[in-house]
């Protein structure tokens, strides 16, 4: 059973990775080993591959705003936070994959967010991959990664989302991938904010979900091994969010 577990696990990890690893092939970066994990570095997307407007107005508007506190390394999820998921290192946690220019240009935060690429670069990362072993999300493999900017970033980020996916629901094209569909979901009511989609191509459908907590953005890409569609597991998110909370709370004390 352990052997099976592991056998999986390996499976969706490389399969999330082709899906939102930044690479425009996914069959291409399934038959590449994954880089060893870390969580170091993130991918960043230079002004000019970005949507016009998406950029905060001016050098200076990038800095302001409240930042959390939060060490996000410390507050991710690790093995034994939930007892139906197997929790392990990201296979892409020292990657750093150029973005790519979406088409139209008002899909370029879909795109970012699919490549677990940001602009501006966040001040912290870490990533984690969960794998449910049992339950009602057997089978599911999510990415989760936990970036750190102002309050005033997220903010912006998370509207530009919300604005993209609606404007992108008959798809785009993002490099040499093309997704026919951009459809929006019903996002649980966690965090301060959040918006979820399900995306759909030549690559495995997946599932996105981009929470804001104060300043910290969480994002989980689901998807499964059938190549079916998945649902990015509820239990992930809504722990992940009380983690990030319960330490918040710590530090308000203190």
């Amino acid at each position: 059973m352990a052997m099976a577990t592991a056998t999986a696990s390996a499976s969706l990890l490389l399969l999330l990775t082709a899906c939102g690893g930044g690479t425009d092939d996914g069959d291409a970066a399934a038959s590449q080993p994954p880089p060893s994990p870390s969580s170091s570095s993130t991918p960043t997307a230079s002004p000019d591959e970005t949507e016009p407007g998406t950029e905060t107005e001016g050098d200076a508007a990038p800095e302001s705003g409240e930042k959390s506190q939060v060490n996000v390394e410390e507050v991710i999820l690790t093995q034994g936070d939930l007892a139906e998921f197997q929790i392990t290192e990201s296979p892409g946690g020292d990657r750093d994959v150029p973005p790519t220019k979406a088409r139209p240009a008002s899909c370029q935060p879909v795109e970012n967010l699919r490549l677990d690429a940001y602009a501006p670069a966040p001040t912290a990362t870490a990533r984690r991959f969960a794998v449910a072993t049992t339950g009602d999300y057997r089978g599911t493999g999510t990415t989760i990664t936990l970036t750190s900017f102002t309050t005033a970033q997220a903010e912006k980020m998370m509207a530009d989302l919300r604005a993209a996916v609606t404007k992108c629901a008959s798809g785009y094209a993002g490099g040499a991938l093309t997704f026919s569909e951009v459809r929006k979901l019903d996002s649980v009511p966690v965090g301060d904010e959040a918006v979820s989609f399900h995306l759909t191509g030549r690559a495995n459908p997946t599932s996105y979900t981009l929470v804001r907590q104060g300043s910290i953005l969480i994002r989980l890409s689901s998807a499964v091994g059938t190549g079916g569609e998945a649902e990015v597991p509820q239990p992930v998110m809504v722990q992940q969010v009380m983690k990030i909370q319960a330490a918040e709370a710590r530090d308000t004390a203190s």
